[in-house]
């Protein structure tokens, strides 16, 4: 998991209230794009969704590895950065199941499970309580995730339509889907019993 240390420099200060950062403007970006996303996804202009969706996921590691390599660490990122990862796979997830290119049960699953999260998450922060950092396992079936819908939508978008898939990068896409789901379901278990600790 050395991947989400890299940048890690040994003076780093705590996380602080700083606001205009280069990595929170990374995060803010992929807030910004989710309209656009969606509006490309649902008429069924793949190839700009497709370049949307693999910049935004390429945006969840460089947010991380700038804070730590310029030491910008702060709260506010520490918010954005989990936030704009739930809402960009909740948006691209229905978005997919709207263009045709994903079955209704995959999203259904995201929803339930970063509501699940999202929720939990917020009643810490109304009990003034802190909110449990995401583990390692946690972020690799994130990482998994936000590349797995990419995969879907370069299979429909090169295969020519969400009916006529390209079959090697559907079926990489659906093992990506099916493997980093089932992770992220047993790291939001673990999140649940730190965050049922926490809460006291």
């Amino acid at each position: 998991m050395r991947v989400f240390d890299v940048g890690t420099r040994e003076d780093a200060r705590p996380p602080d209230g700083r606001v205009l950062t280069l990595p929170n403007l990374l995060s803010l970006s992929r807030l910004a794009v989710l309209p656009l996303l969606w509006s490309d996804l649902v008429e069924g202009r793949f190839g700009r969704a497709l370049v949307l969706l693999g910049a935004s996921a390429a945006t969840d590691w460089f947010d991380g590895f700038l804070a730590r390599r310029l030491d910008q660490r702060t709260r506010l990122g520490a918010l954005l950065d989990p936030l704009g990862d739930r809402l960009l796979l909740l948006v691209a997830g229905v978005g997919l199941v709207v263009a045709g290119v994903l079955p209704w049960w995959p999203a259904l699953l995201l929803v339930l499970r970063e509501g699940a999260v999202g929720l939990a998450g917020a009643v810490l922060v109304a009990r003034g309580r802190p909110v449990p950092a995401t583990s390692r396992l946690g972020k690799v079936a994130t990482f998994g995730l936000l590349w797995a819908l990419p995969l879907l939508l370069a299979a429909a978008w090169v295969g020519g339509g969400a009916a006529t898939p390209q079959p090697v990068l559907a079926a990489l896409g659906w093992i990506a889907l099916v493997v980093n789901l089932a992770l992220s379901y047993a790291t939001a278990v673990d999140y649940a019993r730190t965050a049922r600790r926490t809460a006291g």
